[in-house]
């Protein structure tokens, strides 16, 4: 008897020291979004995508401009070429996105399978041939590569208006 409840003591004592210790969900998110540590996370994210380049564009909306550090990537230089650009910002019901669709497909050369958009970020994705303004997380995603990262707010970038003309064009360093 006295070995069952020296057992049954030691399961409880290991139960809730394991019930103690912090869960990752019950991290503060808003952390999470701005140091990546697991390493899947960090193979995600395509860190080797986002390097910079030095190239810069801007993001007109209605009064609002925005500088966009594009990163060294081939979808991101494409997109470098083909400005100006005038096209529509709209709402991406149920993400925290905006996307402005282009007429014309972007290089998809060394691209990756997908990727988990930081934010405040720039964006492409492919299978909808749009440019995505991400606010907040959306997790992974096959067909998304990064363009850039964005002088916004997520809330700057939330609270674009939708249907509003955008204008990109090369910013002159």
């Amino acid at each position: 008897m006295k070995k069952f409840l020296l057992l049954t003591l030691c399961f409880l004592i290991l139960g809730l020291t394991a019930c103690s210790q912090s869960h990752p969900s019950s991290r503060d998110k808003s952390a999470s979004s701005t140091i990546i540590t697991s390493s899947s996370t960090t193979a995600r994210t395509n860190a080797y995508l986002r390097q910079l380049s030095g190239k810069q564009i801007r993001l007109t909306i209605g009064d609002q401009s925005f500088t966009v550090d594009l990163y060294d990537n081939p979808t991101a230089n494409d997109l470098y070429e083909q400005h100006p650009l005038t096209l529509t910002v709209n709402d991406y019901a149920g993400w925290d996105e905006k996307v402005i669709r282009l007429d014309k497909k972007l290089s998809m050369q060394d691209a990756p399978d997908g990727d988990e958009p930081l934010y405040p970020e720039v964006g492409y994705y492919e299978p909808g041939n749009w440019i995505a303004l991400y606010y907040g997380k959306i997790g992974y995603w096959s067909g998304k590569i990064p363009l850039g990262k964005i002088s916004a707010t997520n809330e700057q970038l939330k609270k674009l208006p939708d249907g509003e003309t955008v204008t990109i064009e090369k910013q002159k360093l």
